[in-house]
């Protein structure tokens, strides 16, 4: 007789078979693999006589079935209800049939199992009865459920939708359900509710979650991150593209001193699990305003943590800043040219035009602009900036390549022109007061291109975005320290990855640690 899991299984794939995958794709459906749903119901706390658990976006029921197995194992007697919602039509029918299937095969081990398979949008339903209970934005007194176990719908939502409008004091910006989906699960939650999430990393860093962040985190304690170092291999079968995580937390006010964490590389978790224990300022860090969740998943992790944050200053406590290049290309491409054509065409730098310590240009690509014409009119709009010295940092990064931060050395005397323009995939790094020197262009960008400072920005930010604000809040060297490296980096023809790495340990005084991890590739 197949078990609870293989039922559902056998079910799923009856939907997926006749699905319509851009439908799918359209409504956020990514379904959760056995091997992820065990893990996640493993991780509530051991199951109290009576449970009542929610599983808004239910989907082919992987979750909740998941928790019935864990619930089959347990020797005495339990009482369990499910709540699940599903808008799908035919997965709900689904989940009705697999509910059924299992409330068989519970009672036979004694235990008493009844459901609720609700087909309703969950935000609406849940934001209607949270904002009459006056639960949403203020700490309730009691809750519906003990725990909540969710796979949530991933996509964004307009910004004047229903469900943002329901949802405006939480999120602002460009809002994903998934944060929706989160909040209200929260909201619904009795206190020391339980709520076990895989969601994509987004939301732990970045403007357009910091309201949500610390709305979540005044009233849910973080107990468990488990993250996904792959952004494939978690849902291979979904072709999700993306940094995923598992968290568990807990309705409280009472923080643990510690955050357990734990990583793997996809979907096969190992059994036993190699976890830390990092204390929890370090992990949801309020330092800024921010409340970003930083992820150390390793000891190396942890270790690269402290000697970073043991710098003195911020980026922007030192005088220094960052901006995003002007030039949209769509929209200016009325003043953007593939070749030289009269004397105020200017170069126009591009991602592609940043190597490691070197902006090369011209590079000539098909379809891409080597020059902007420096015009009135493209003054008047503010597209070009002043030939000076610069440090060009590129702000995305492939899914799966290794570096984060790929910074170049732009001198003023790689032009003859008086301006410039710098293509909006590109951040450009000046100081606020005066012209940078080449010693300060050139140790600003070592220390950017060393493992240390890349694998410092993957623990703050799963994102293959470089954000500005990101920049501006981490710990740096100092100005003179960083004109020491430059001065050393210029004085040498070695510029090779491992050379720059040397330099910048020694200068930073972190020893071996950084080149050992280059030359093995653990950052």
């Amino acid at each position: 007789m197949p078990t609870m899991t293989e039922y559902a299984l056998a079910r799923q794939a009856d939907y997926l078979a006749g699905a319509d995958s851009s439908h799918c794709k359209q409504q956020g459906q990514v379904f959760t693999p056995p091997e992820i749903a065990e893990f996640m119901a493993g991780l509530f706390d051991p199951i109290p006589p009576s449970f009542r658990l929610l599983d808004p976006g239910a989907g082919g029921g992987a979750l909740s079935v998941a928790f019935c197995e864990r619930l089959a194992q347990c020797r005495k007697p339990r009482t369990l209800h499910i709540d699940a919602f599903e808008t799908e039509p035919r997965l709900a029918r689904s989940l009705e049939t697999i509910f059924s299937e299992c409330k068989k095969r519970l009672e036979v081990g004694g235990h008493t199992f009844s459901f609720a398979v609700r087909q309703e949008d969950f935000i609406a339903a849940a934001a209607s009865q949270v904002e009459e209970q006056h639960m949403l934005f203020q700490s309730p007194a009691v809750g519906e459920y003990d725990g909540v176990i969710t796979n949530p719908p991933y996509f964004k939502l307009r910004k004047d939708s229903e469900h943002a409008k329901l949802m405006e004091r939480v999120l602002h910006g460009q809002p994903n359900a998934y944060a929706f989906f989160l909040a209200l699960a929260a909201a619904v939650l009795k206190p020391k509710g339980q709520l076990v999430a895989i969601t994509p990393r987004s939301f732990c860093n970045g403007l357009y979650f910091r309201g949500f962040r610390h709305w979540f985190f005044e009233r849910m304690s973080l107990d468990r991150i488990h993250l996904f170092e792959s952004r494939t291999e978690a849902f291979k079968d979904s072709g999700v593209l993306q940094e995923s995580l598992i968290t568990k937390s807990r309705k409280s006010q009472e923080r643990p001193r510690c955050v357990s964490i734990s990583g793997s590389f996809g979907k096969d978790i190992p059994n036993p699990l190699d976890c830390q224990e990092v204390a929890r300022d370090l992990i949801v860090d309020n330092s800024c305003g921010e409340a970003s969740v930083r992820i150390p998943v390793t000891e190396t992790d942890s270790q690269t943590m402290g000697l970073i944050e043991a710098l003195p200053q911020r980026f922007k406590e030192t005088g220094l800043r960052i901006s995003t290049g002007p030039v949209v290309t769509f929209r200016a491409t009325e003043y953007l040219l593939r070749q030289r054509n009269g004397e105020n065409a200017v170069p126009l730098l591009m991602p592609h035009n940043v190597k490691f310590l070197t902006t090369e240009w011209p590079v000539t690509r098909k379809q891409h602009p080597i020059h902007i014409i420096d015009s009135e009119g493209s003054r008047r709009r503010k597209l070009l900036i002043p030939s000076r010295n610069y440090v060009l940092l590129k702000r995305f990064s492939a899914k799966e390549e290794k570096r984060r931060l790929t910074a170049s050395c732009l001198f003023r005397s790689q032009f003859k022109t008086k301006r410039i323009g710098l293509e909006n995939h590109l951040n450009y790094v000046f100081h606020a007061d005066r012209e940078l020197s080449d010693d300060e262009v050139l140790g600003i960008a070592a220390v950017f291109n060393s493992s240390l400072l890349d694998g410092y920005f993957r623990i703050l930010s799963g994102n293959t975005q470089v954000n500005a604000t990101e920049i501006r809040n981490m710990h740096f060297p100092s100005l003179k320290t960083i004109a020491q490296i430059g001065k050393r980096v210029g004085a040498t023809s070695d510029r090779t990855p491992l050379e720059i790495e040397s330099i910048v340990s020694e200068a930073l005084g972190t020893g071996s640690r950084s080149t050992s991890c280059l030359a093995t590739g653990a950052v």
